[in-house]
């Protein structure tokens, strides 16, 4: 990834544990908005669940296998967790 993707990666982290800390739940993509656009939320997210930066569910819709729609219950893996305290 590049250094700015890497620098949007440690962002959405450190949203989300404030997110978490400030009891809102569940974090989902749409309280995430305001750090890129909609679309690239979404990819960005399920790129950092690949990873195994976080965990969430993810509720498809359409027909078999569906397109990805939103990602719901976000919360950080012990991998994230230590990212967020490596870049303090």
């Amino acid at each position: 990834m590049s250094q700015v993707d890497e620098e949007l990666v440690d962002g959405t982290l450190l949203e989300i544990e404030r997110l978490i800390r400030t009891g809102v739940t569940p974090v989902h993509n749409g309280h995430l908005r305001s750090l890129t656009n909609e679309g690239d939320v979404l990819d960005l997210l399920l790129s950092m669940r690949l990873r195994g930066l976080i965990r969430g569910d993810l509720v498809k819709v359409g027909p078999g296998e569906g397109v990805p729609h939103k990602l719901t219950n976000i919360r950080l893996t012990y991998v994230g967790v230590r990212q967020i305290a490596d870049q303090q």
